[in-house]
């Protein structure tokens, strides 16, 4: 009874983690937009890195109580998981056609991040000199795409990727956001002075322009209350999004160092496939409305970001406790289908049924190995 009470409260936990990141990246996006923030910067930092929240969220926690293994786990049973098992899905039922330019230039640094991720395990740990390292990439991988801004912009698609981020469980669509962040001196303007101009200019006009100033000054209030009701709102929801991601990574966490598994099983396999579950939903969205360059772009995003932002974070939060002899494997299979699809890409710049069924038959084999080694299968 204790193992299934477990078992139900670690599946709970990872519902969290998911729901709660999608509310509070859906809130958060929202705000942005109301406050003026372009699409294209929204779409780059808010929506793009809200997906690997669940895992950024997870391999804190376990940071905070000294368990490498459920981070090494997760990061690289997440990255394997959206490469093998995300896309390889996505893939049997849509033909996936691409333009490989710029995706070879972000998979190259893909693949970069996840071999500079194994030469830092080498020495038995990732300390928070090497997570810093793994930050300041990042931050300077953030930095090209805005510099590149006009050319991403136009390949990426940021208006289509934030309304199929909006629309995918028929959310508000992201152009009816009220806005909340202009004019904030407008009644006062347009009510007391012009009333005073309407005073020095004659008392016969000065009804009719009274009453014009207080029906425009109505409509504008009503349109900010509706705005502050839906800013208020929103900050509702990202609160709640982020109780639920605390409450969910915690209860991920502490049930998985109770289940009769090693704790670097449970990240591989089970913790990954959870928290791989936005870009899943992403990738089904996106190829259902014709729309490849988002799901790929998200993938090797989310795969780039787990390495360079969630490791980096956890490294410098507790040093990252590696032992290589028994995840060396594990890292062949990462930079394997990493290196694998960036083949896939670069010979005919598509993904075929053929090339998806390889990415998870190796998948299978991947969770096979995982759980054969350690479980003794």
């Amino acid at each position: 009874m204790d193992l299934v009470w477990t078992i139900v409260m670690f599946l709970l936990g990872l519902g969290l983690l998911v729901k709660g990141s999608d509310w509070l990246v859906d809130a958060a996006a929202r705000i942005a937009k109301q406050f003026g923030i372009s699409n294209f910067m929204i779409g780059l930092t808010i929506v793009s890195l809200g997906t690997s929240l669940p895992e950024l969220a997870t391999e804190i926690t376990a940071s905070f109580f000294g368990n490498s293994d459920i981070i090494m786990g997760d990061i690289i049973g997440s990255n394997i998981a959206n490469l093998a098992l995300v896309l390889g899905l996505a893939g049997l039922f849509v033909p996936i056609a691409l333009k490989r330019s710029i995706y070879n230039r972000d998979g190259a640094v893909m693949l970069f991040a996840v071999i500079l991720f194994y030469i830092f395990s080498f020495d038995g740990t990732i300390n928070a000199f090497e997570g810093g390292i793994f930050l300041f990439l990042f931050l300077a991988y953030l930095n090209y795409f805005i510099t590149t801004k006009k050319s991403y912009k136009k390949f990426f698609h940021f208006q289509a990727y934030l309304s199929e981020y909006a629309d995918m469980e028929k959310k508000e669509k992201f152009d009816t956001v009220p806005e909340i962040a202009h004019d904030f001196k407008d009644a006062f303007r347009i009510h007391v002075i012009q009333k005073a101009l309407s005073l020095r200019r004659g008392v016969s006009g000065l009804l009719k322009r009274s009453i014009e100033s207080i029906q425009r000054n109505w409509n504008k209030a009503r349109k900010k209350k509706a705005a502050i009701i839906f800013f208020a709102k929103q900050v509702a929801m990202l609160l709640l999004g982020g109780a639920s991601i605390f409450v969910g990574a915690n209860l991920v966490v502490t049930n998985a160092l109770q289940l009769p598994l090693p704790p670097l099983v449970t990240g591989l396999v089970f913790i990954a496939i959870g928290t791989s579950l936005p870009e899943l939903a992403v990738t089904i969205s996106s190829l259902r409305k014709g729309l490849p360059q988002i799901m790929i772009g998200n993938l090797i995003g989310s795969n780039i970001a787990n390495i360079l932002w969630v490791g980096g974070i956890s490294a410098i939060i507790y040093p990252i406790a590696v032992d290589v002899s028994v995840i060396n494997l594990d890292f062949i299979f990462l930079i394997l289908i990493t290196w694998l699809f960036l083949v896939f890409l670069r010979n005919d710049k598509k993904i075929t049924r053929i090339e998806s069924m390889t990415l998870l038959l190796l998948y299978i084999a991947f969770i096979a190995t995982a759980l054969g080694l350690r479980l003794g299968i």
